[in-house]
């Protein structure tokens, strides 16, 4: 407004200047007065026309003026407007978000309207056909002394199976502090009477963002793939040559937590040993302990439990994790209560080249460390796993045998494994090409697992449903694997498989 008043008092002294000249103008002369000079100026007309135009130019500026002025009151009015809708919109869902009890949000949920309760149902399935050609080569079968028993058993075999059929129930109770997840699987190799098999079940406590008490059965903290929840890898199946590294479930003790906005995560277990099972070994005073932490650059660690980058990166992530573990268990007929014999060394091979040894129960004590490194850019992800456990064994007390001293002529020896996976999306987010190769080996044994493996992904509906195909050769198998039946030891194993994931 003050810019009007200022335009308005400029046209106002424009039209007073305008209008005194053409009074001086039309002004007559004196009769004294000497005859004027014709000057060539402005006629009357002209003047009012001009006066005419400037009170144009000042009713324009007038009503631009009230125009920006009518403008500002909306743009204020709206405001209050929008404002109070937002208002009324925030707390009407708010009253929305406490009825709603029951929906689905990565996974079905259920819960009380002011979330004290809640339960999350998730659950996979795993169906497929699998095609194996096993041949003997040079490789013999040894017995439980190490010796060569002839050659095992070979040719093809092929089967429809179903590797999974999980449910997972999870969520808080009382409060969102106390959590809790029981999960069960309904199929696998290991479930052969049709119930539903348990698996990792627990109740814990969360202090903090960083420290979550949990008891239960709970996967032992050792390996990269023990973060993997059920699915396994982009080739459906982990490498068989990781078999006598796997730690598996165990009832036990953990705490875990994360830091650095989830860049930094630690998991620290106390159990009963590895591979205990649901139940658990008989009563015994040899405990398991198991340490494993995990850093992230470029993006949450949570980010690098799904091996594919469905949706490319564009800016390099990258995770390297460590573990660390240590148990003792004694599978003696003499031990007190019973013996434990949960814990199984597979892939071992004697030092005189006549094969790889069976599964043997440990009856000692086992050391154990793994460390690996990922990275993820554009539609390309790549890992590399080392795998490391020193073996001590103790020979039963007052025995005059020891199968594991018989075998390897010696109590102690090592076993080592490493591998390295790189896939790559040739269509983002749908079709991934991935490749697998590694190797595994035992102190003073000439005889060494090598696995390759190559696959073709499809993801017809992001990870909730894909196709997975893969071809894995192994020139000579070592370790045995509950998911793959069809592999032959100490012999030559071509496996194919066709494989469709439902994950909901």
């Amino acid at each position: 407004m003050n810019g009007l008043r200022s335009q308005s008092s400029l046209l106002l002294v424009s039209l007073l200047a305008v209008a005194g000249h053409a009074s001086a103008v039309t002004r007559p002369p004196a009769a004294h007065a000497k005859p004027m000079v014709k000057r060539h100026g402005p006629t009357m007309r002209d003047l009012e026309r001009q006066i005419a135009a400037l009170r144009r130019e000042i009713q324009t500026i007038q009503a631009k003026e009230n125009l920006n002025w009518m403008s500002r009151q909306r743009e204020a009015q709206i405001q209050r407007i929008v404002r109070k809708v937002l208002g009324v919109s925030a707390r009407h869902a708010q009253r929305l978000n406490q009825e709603i009890t029951a929906g689905y949000y990565r996974g079905f949920f259920i819960r009380s309207p002011q979330d004290h309760f809640r339960l999350n149902i998730r659950g996979y399935i795993q169906a497929g056909y699998l095609f194996a050609y096993s041949a003997v080569g040079n490789a013999q079968n040894i017995n439980t002394l190490g010796q060569p028993t002839g050659p095992p058993a070979v040719g093809d075999a092929s089967e429809f199976n179903l590797r999974r059929a999980r449910l997972i129930f999870s969520g808080h109770a009382l409060s969102r502090r106390f959590v809790y997840e029981v999960s069960g699987d309904f199929a696998g190799a290991s479930n052969t009477n049709g119930y539903l098999q348990m698996k990792t079940t627990y109740a814990g406590y969360r202090m903090s963002r960083g420290v979550l008490l949990r008891v239960g059965v709970l996967r032992v903290p050792f390996t990269y793939l023990s973060d993997y929840p059920v699915t396994g890898d982009d080739f459906g199946s982990f490498p068989l040559l990781s078999t006598p590294f796997n730690a598996e479930r165990s009832p036990g003790l953990d705490v875990s937590g994360k830091f650095f906005s989830d860049h930094f995560t630690y998991d620290m277990q106390v159990n009963n040993g590895s591979k205990a099972g649901n139940a658990g070994t008989a009563m015994d005073n040899r405990f398991g302990y198991y340490l494993r932490v995990q850093y992230s650059g470029g993006g949450r660690v949570a980010r690098f439990k799904d091996e594919g980058a469905i949706h490319p990166r564009h800016h390099l992530a990258w995770m390297i994790g460590a573990g660390l573990g240590y148990e003792s268990q004694n599978s003696t007929a003499g031990a007190l209560p019973s013996p434990q014999t949960s814990l199984s060394i597979a892939g071992l091979s004697t030092p005189d080249g006549a094969g790889f040894y069976p599964k043997f129960s440990a009856n000692g004590s086992l050391y154990r460390a793994t460390g690996d490194a990922h990275l993820k850019y554009e539609g390309l992800d790549a890992s590399a796993t080392i795998f490391f456990q020193q073996y001590n064994d103790r020979p039963p007390a007052g025995s005059s045998t020891d199968n594991f001293a018989a075998a390897f002529g010696r109590r102690s020896l090592f076993e080592m494994a490493y591998y390295g996976e790189l896939g790559y999306f040739l269509v983002p987010g749908k079709w991934q090409i991935i490749s697998r190769a590694g190797e595994l080996f035992t102190e003073s044994g000439d005889k060494q697992m090598f696995e390759y493996g190559l696959g073709l992904n499809w993801y017809i509906y992001g990870r909730g449903a894909r196709l997975q195909t893969a071809l894995i050769y192994i020139p000579n198998a070592a370790a045995l694997s509950s998911s793959s039946t069809n592999i032959v030891l100490n012999a030559q194993n071509l496996i194919s498989m066709v494989q469709f994931q439902l994950k909901f």
